[in-house]
């Protein structure tokens, strides 16, 4: 045999041999689509949807419902009122609070039983001009908290979303002898108004800024005959504020400030609201001719 037949011969075995190595991929290949093509018609889902393996103790369970976190809204500063015969003690106006909480309010009939948000309350104190007040402890009826700041008595409150702070506002009374009228203020709110009766002519009460003194539920004047003072409160030197049964409007006491008597009387109100060195305003200058005018077109 040749060299050129012996070389035809290789070519041919090669020929032959590349053929089937080509042939044996494809073979393999259309077994591989057949078998897929039979996994997908028994469970309907294509490779890329194959179900992920289980993970140990998370398969199958819910995951629950987050609840949305409340954030609190910080409000505007309430202000706070006390009494000295309640030390420790700090009110707000129900009204105030009620609005605040976005809770209704309501009285009943008498005006005895009061109710907010549901919760009943009794034995409120009131304001001289009888607004309700109730101890800001009470929130705690209503699902809220308080928590104190400082030692100023200035307390966070708060219920839900609603936060707000309790500022004790500063104390001052107030008393013009123009209009024969007090007014004690503690911050902005009025928590008395009252007439007075101040001095009569050479017995005037003086104008002027000062700070209240020692108190007695009832004091007796030295300078007159040992009288009666009953809720006094002094002013300067022998100058009080005190119950008196008769106050004028128009000034008719010694120099001291007369306040009305009585159970529900301002006297006795004052009494137990005021301490000792707050400010004291007394100002004006009251018009004997504006009244002897009134005298004439009354009489």
């Amino acid at each position: 045999m040749t060299t050129s037949d012996r070389s035809q011969g290789l070519d041919t075995t090669y020929t032959k041999i590349s053929s089937k190595a080509r042939f044996v991929p494809l073979f393999l290949s259309a077994i591989f689509i057949v078998g897929v093509g039979i996994a997908t018609a028994s469970t309907g889902k294509s490779p890329q949807q194959a179900t992920p393996p289980k993970v140990e103790g998370t398969q199958g369970q819910v995951k629950p419902l987050e609840v949305p976190k409340i954030i609190p809204i910080k409000g505007e500063d309430v202000q706070g009122i006390t009494f000295a015969d309640k030390p420790g003690v700090t009110y707000v106006l129900a009204r105030t609070l009620s609005e605040r909480l976005s809770l209704d309010l309501d009285l009943d009939k008498d005006e005895k039983v009061m109710t907010i948000g549901g919760q009943t309350f009794t034995g409120f104190r009131r304001l001289f001009n009888g607004s309700i007040i109730i101890p800001i402890r009470e929130i705690e009826k209503l699902d809220g908290t308080l928590e104190p700041i400082n030692e100023d008595g200035r307390v966070t409150i708060q219920h839900y979303a609603n936060v707000f702070d309790v500022v004790i506002g500063k104390k001052r009374i107030e008393v013009d002898k123009a209009a024969q009228e007090l007014t004690a203020f503690q911050g902005d709110i009025v928590v008395l108004k009252s007439n007075v009766s101040t001095g009569r002519p050479g017995h005037n009460t003086p104008n002027g800024e000062f700070k209240t003194g020692p108190k007695e539920r009832m004091h007796y004047s030295r300078k007159y005959n040992n009288a009666e003072m009953p809720y006094a409160v002094q002013v300067n030197g022998d100058v009080f504020f005190h119950g008196y049964p008769s106050v004028p409007s128009y000034p008719a006491s010694h120099g001291c400030i007369r306040m009305p008597l009585g159970r529900n009387g301002a006297a006795k109100y004052l009494f137990g609201w005021v301490e000792r060195g707050i400010d004291v305003k007394i100002f004006g200058v009251y018009s004997w001719e504006s009244r002897r005018t009134k005298k004439r077109r009354t009489g």
